[in-house]
């Protein structure tokens, strides 16, 4: 027979993201000290009991994502489409990322579309800004969420990154300037 070779397109790359095996909720199962430590943490970082019920945040005790709060992001349909895993204690690497695109919109779950949009670079910024905010996770605007925007018409954005991103800040601004979108910027 003849080889047939196939090009991987783009799309048929996004491997199907799943918890790590050792996920914990935060908000329920067995105390320890472990998880006091994960919960003093958050406590600490403003997240409250209520975010921490409604964003699914949980934790790791082993495997591969040992000693991390495990923060989900779900796409409209609710389907698990990224998490970030945030280390508590002083380890080394802060965040362990799964292999999976950053090409999602985080928290999608959670935007209504209708109403003005906050864009922040991490998911605890996210989740103290309590409303219609999203993590980029990074300084940048993924393919995905830039999509939504359009879509969707939103006619307001907040970009709200960290200082160091103040150039990614500006392109950002005209970008959506551009496409007559009103935009505020916050400086953090």
């Amino acid at each position: 027979g003849e080889n047939k070779f196939y090009r991987i397109k783009e799309e048929d790359k996004k491997s199907i993201v799943k918890l790590p095996d050792d996920f914990k909720p935060l908000w329920n199962g067995t105390d320890g000290i472990v998880k006091r430590h994960a919960l003093t943490y958050l406590y600490k970082r403003g997240i409250t009991d209520e975010d921490i019920i409604k964003y699914n945040i949980g934790y790791c005790l082993s495997g591969l994502y040992q000693n991390r709060i495990i923060i989900p992001s779900y796409d409209c349909n609710g389907k698990l489409n990224y998490f970030v895993g945030r280390d508590f204690y002083k380890g080394g690497m802060k965040y362990k990322n799964p292999p999976v695109s950053k090409d999602i919109v985080g928290f999608d779950l959670y935007i209504n579309w209708t109403q003005p949009l906050i864009l922040c670079e991490g998911v605890f910024d996210a989740i103290s800004i309590k409303q219609n905010a999203i993590p980029l996770f990074g300084k940048t605007i993924s393919k995905s969420l830039y999509k939504k925007i359009i879509e969707n018409k939103v006619n307001h954005i907040v970009i709200a990154l960290d200082n160091d991103a103040f150039s990614q800040s500006i392109e950002m601004i005209s970008k959506f300037l551009d496409m007559g979108v009103e935009v505020s910027f916050i400086k953090l």
